[in-house]
Order: structure tokens, then sequence, then C-alpha cells
């Protein structure tokens, strides 16, 4: 396939990250892919009978935001596809880039370290063990401006 993959959740490091996969997309001309997990590890001790409702609301979350990425890379007269998974965000996020053949893996870093999923070290890390494990090529991109390609050690 060898697209340009853009995981998003929503937020200003994926506005940002989602903005600049569309200028590469333009500039490449390669198929852009906004990717959006539904990460079932933030279910925790939640009442069993609450997880669907759960889960609906993220799925509904996680569709609104693709619209969203979709409806800005049609302003820039390109077609994305949008994609839901649903598990373990890190498993779900580098297993489709490496099932898909992906050009290139860009994320958001998140802006508030201590408020998201990701601090600045981890998602570092994370992308890191995506080149490491895929050889697929990952860039980090920050809402206040600048990208980090990540580069195996």
């Amino acid at each position: 396939m060898h697209s340009i993959i853009c995981a998003t959740r929503g937020g200003v490091g994926s506005r940002a990250v989602e903005f600049a996969a569309i200028e590469r997309a333009k500039k490449t001309g390669q198929a852009l892919v906004f990717l959006y997990v539904i990460d079932t590890g933030g279910y925790g001790d939640l009442d069993d009978m609450m997880r669907p409702a759960l889960r609906d609301e993220l799925l509904w979350m996680g569709k609104t935001l693709l619209r969203i990425a979709e409806r800005r890379a049609k302003a820039a007269n390109l077609t994305a596809e949008i994609v839901i998974r649903e598990g373990y965000a890190r498993e779900e996020i580098s297993q489709y880039a490496a099932t898909t053949q992906a050009a290139v893996l860009m994320l958001g870093a998140p802006r508030f370290t201590t408020a998201n999923i990701f601090g600045d070290d981890e998602i570092e890390r994370f992308a890191r063990s995506i080149r490491q494990s895929t050889g697929i090529p990952v860039e980090i991109i920050r809402a206040e401006g600048g990208s980090i390609p990540v580069e195996e050690p």
C-alpha cells in the first residue's frame, strides 16, 4: 500500500499531525490514511454492563474525529481513507502500519505530557519501537511546530 498513516486521537497534537500528513500527501502523491484506535486498555475496572456504552461512545468520538480529518484532507483536494481499530492502541497502531506496509507512520505529540497516554519521552520510545520492529519510518509532529524523524539507535 505504501501510504502515509496518520494516527489521530483528538487534541492539538492530532490536529498538527493531520495537517502535516496532508501536506506530505500533497507533496508525495502517496495515499493518506487516518487511523483511530478505540483503546480497550482504558476500560480498566469498568463494570461489564458499562463497557458496551463506553465502547459506543468511543466509537462515535473516533468516527467524528476521523470525519473532521477527512474534511481537512478534502479541503486540500485530497481523498483520505479512514480506519478505526479496536484493541490496545500501541499494538494496533504498530500492527496496522506493518500490515499495510506504510511508507511512513506519523504521530502527534501530546501537548501536556501528564494529561495524556504518552509523555514526550514515552511517545519517542513508542515510535522507536515501531521503527525497530517494522522498519517503517516514524515521524513525531509537535503542536508547537517541528517534527522529529525517529531513527533507529
